[in-house]
């Protein structure tokens, strides 16, 4: 999920370190990236940013911000961003980003042949172009999806592969269905997994509750490709991949918080969690308490 390779080549284009960077395995092609881009000063411009076949997405989380783009061909066009705010891009031109105030973004990025491949998978023979909006757009999907990537972006050590790839779908057909630039197709009708499905992609998950496991991966094990075994596996579950192995995470870490001495920080790294605040963030958020409290509660 993380690339290193790819965070060094935006750090090297933007002049910004550690570019926190997410990498997704949804496609066998090019991949869909997300990135947290912050840059403290305003007056910064990047030259000849290379051409790609490929569509971005900044979503803005400061109060005001501004930037324009230009291209050969093109005059700039400038943005003025509020709170919440996203500005899209094709990126099949080479161009000259400057900004006019400090940034705080995350950049979605979806490579055209991705977007293409699931689009045929998902709802047919259809081909793809997206129309980017002339003036910045007010999209509460794309924010939702920018501000989920921003709390993970934060903690990228959490092994959160599942979700992050589960964004991906989502993203591709929100784009799809909101920007295309002929009538979007309905998706195609399917049932469930099949139960050898659901019973191999469910022993995978519980085998690798302490590890990173991928959609592509569980998809590979089942003969689907990725979208449509998340579709399947939610269909058949009533939960996506990402909150049906936290669940199960949750239990095994109530098992040994009832049946073991371990600290929480060895129930943390035993159940898959990356450090004890993780599992506490997430045993909260789902049972309620704290896993110290709830041991205490549970054993008297």
């Amino acid at each position: 999920m993380r690339n290193t390779g790819y965070g060094r080549l935006l750090s090297k284009r933007f002049g910004i370190l550690n570019v926190p960077t997410f990498v997704t395995s949804v496609s066998r092609g090019a991949a869909i990236t997300f990135t947290r881009l912050r840059l403290d000063c305003a007056g910064r411009t990047f030259d000849t940013i290379p051409a790609e076949e490929a569509y971005s997405f900044q979503v803005n989380f400061l109060k005001q911000a501004s930037l324009s783009v230009s291209t050969k061909a093109r005059v700039a066009a400038h943005y003025f961003l509020g709170a919440g705010d996203s500005a899209m891009r094709d990126c099949s031109e080479v161009t000259t980003l400057t900004t006019h105030s400090a940034l705080d973004t995350v950049r979605l990025y979806v490579p055209r042949l991705t977007l293409q491949d699931f689009v045929r998978e998902e709802y047919g023979p259809s081909e793809v172009h997206l129309k980017p909006p002339q003036q910045v757009i007010r999209d509460p999907v794309l924010y939702h999806l920018g501000a989920c990537l921003s709390a993970l972006l934060e903690h990228p050590e959490e092994n959160n592969s599942l979700l992050v790839d589960q964004i991906a779908l989502s993203l591709q057909s929100h784009l799809y269905q909101a920007y295309s630039a002929t009538p979007a197709w309905n998706p195609k009708a399917r049932g469930g997994l099949a139960p050898w499905q659901e019973s191999r992609a469910k022993e995978a998950m519980d085998a690798n509750l302490d590890k990173e496991i991928t959609i592509a991966q569980l998809a590979y094990d089942c003969g689907l490709s990725t979208s449509q075994f998340a579709r399947a596996f939610r269909q058949s579950t009533g939960y996506p991949p990402h909150r049906w192995l936290l669940q199960q995470r949750i239990k095994r870490a109530q098992d040994l918080l009832l049946t073991s001495d371990k600290t929480l920080a060895e129930v943390a790294s035993a159940c898959g969690f990356s450090d004890q605040p993780h599992l506490t963030r997430a045993f909260g958020q789902t049972v309620g308490t704290s896993p110290g409290l709830w041991r205490r509660i549970m054993r008297i």
